[in-house]
């Protein structure tokens, strides 16, 4: 039987369940994710990484439950969290390369409040190493309008995060969406493109 050689398309989202997001957001941030792993088609994996306490939350199509929120004496690890969303997309990538099958440049999502008790700067620098190399798509976004601590502010700086208005969930998911059918109607080696207009009504850039 031939092989499949159509490449696929991972995404992972790393989103920040600390209590700096309020219950209410939060509950819309698990409304939104299950929209979309309800209509989330063929050819393309995802995965929403999140905060356990010390270690790592991972939530597939939401099988597993639906995003809770962690106290901060639990000390989420938002750093962390987002390496392990690189280590699973790097492993996802190696694992289909040695089946035969090829992948698109991933996508990673981090949705954030703004809460870390880790170090950013080099999480930072492996992101900006891939998306120099063309290894990983990388679009940070805020849930509020002021990131909680100095270290986040510090990183929107470097890497500017665009802001969710208060109802612009389901916009940002429809989106991704549309880059999803963007991305299946391009060659192999075409990437997507997105303008200042794709956030209009939805974010503040």
């Amino acid at each position: 039987m031939e092989e499949n050689k159509t490449p696929r398309l991972l995404i992972s989202f790393v989103v920040d369940n600390s209590c700096t997001v309020s219950a209410e957001r939060l509950q819309a941030v698990n409304e939104a994710f299950a929209a979309f792993a309800a209509g989330a088609g063929a050819g393309v994996e995802w995965e929403l990484i999140s905060f356990d306490g010390f270690q790592s939350a991972v939530l597939k199509g939401f099988e597993q439950g639906e995003l809770a929120p962690i106290a901060p004496e639990r000390f989420p690890l938002l750093g962390r969290a987002t390496m392990t969303a690189v280590d699973r997309l790097s492993a996802r990538i190696e694992a289909l390369k040695a089946a035969g099958q090829g992948t698109h440049r991933p996508w990673l999502f981090l949705l954030s409040d703004g809460f870390t008790v880790d170090s950013l700067e080099e999480v930072a620098a492996r992101l900006d190493g891939m998306e120099r190399a063309g290894a990983l798509l990388y679009l940070p976004f805020k849930l509020s309008h002021r990131l909680a601590t100095d270290r986040m502010q510090s990183l929107d700086r470097n890497k500017h995060m665009i802001e969710i208005k208060e109802n612009g969930l389901e916009s940002f998911f429809a989106f991704v969406s549309r880059m999803i059918e963007q991305r299946a109607s391009l060659p192999a080696d075409v990437g997507v493109k997105f303008a200042k207009t794709d956030f209009e009504g939805w974010a503040e850039l």
